[in-house]
């Protein structure tokens, strides 16, 4: 199954990917690909909604390591939600990406993003 990419702005600056199908190394050339511009440009969160994600091989975390990494550098947020148990295990095991940034759904992964906000409207950048 090929991998099918959904890029849209959820807020003003979260920015959701969602995943449907296999991302493994026929595949992850393309993410990569459509994400360096959102990479070039400004945002604040990147959400990546995995809930029809089926497969991911090492070359898929190296794709979203990558992208962390690049929005660690912005210091701009890296968010997965509603992992497969699959999905979760192999990241899991590759201990590739902080845990903190993986969340059981779409929900929780917003409320964090909106609490994160409001910490640095109010100043507290800690």
């Amino acid at each position: 199954m090929p991998l099918h990419i959904a890029i849209a702005e959820k807020k003003p600056g979260l920015h959701e990917v969602a995943l449907t199908g296999r991302l493994d190394t026929d595949t992850a050339p393309e993410l990569e690909k459509r994400l360096d511009p959102l990479l070039a440009g400004k945002v604040a969160a990147v959400r990546f909604d995995m809930s029809s994600l089926e497969y991911i091989s090492s070359m898929g975390i190296r794709v979203l390591f990558k992208t962390f990494k690049a929005l660690r550098q912005k210091k701009a947020m890296f968010l997965l939600a509603n992992l497969q148990p699959q999905i979760k295990k192999v990241i899991e095991i590759a201990q590739a990406l902080p845990p903190e940034t993986v969340f059981s759904s779409v929900k929780e992964a917003d409320e964090y993003f909106d609490a994160m906000q409001r910490k640095v409207l109010e100043g507290d950048v800690s």
